[in-house]
């Protein structure tokens, strides 16, 4: 008779437990003020391009200087929708100011290991 075969459960980082963590909102500190993020749905980042438009949509620097942007879902409590025209953006950035772009920034680009399951965590 065979043995059963064995079956390991990984109860610290399940596939599900990282991408339920992705989902969540994150509130960091941006000089003065208090910024809510949460990772972007994809159709938001393709809607920016067309916000954006034109030869700024081309510029690779420009577009990720943009892109942590749409993580932004309030500022100091009050729920900021992503922007929809280029005007909307520049005020964005304009009230995040010198300190607050960069915190934003510094959260998404650290994010992303935090968002994407590891192999390990899938096969588990």
């Amino acid at each position: 008779m065979k043995t059963p075969p064995k079956v390991r459960v990984n109860t610290e980082a399940t596939a599900t437990a990282a991408i339920t963590k992705a989902t969540e909102a994150a509130t960091i500190s941006a000089g003065s003020l208090r910024v809510t993020l949460k990772k972007p749905n994809i159709l938001s980042q393709y809607r920016i391009v067309e916000v954006v438009g034109g030869e700024s949509a081309k510029n690779e620097t420009y577009m990720n200087m943009i892109l942590p942007l749409l993580w932004i879902i309030a500022i100091d409590d009050v729920p900021t929708p992503a922007p929809s025209t280029k005007r909307e953006l520049e005020a964005l950035i304009t009230r995040l100011g010198d300190e607050g772009v960069p915190a934003v920034m510094k959260h998404v680009f650290q994010a992303p290991e935090a968002a994407q399951p590891s192999d390990e965590a899938v096969k588990n």
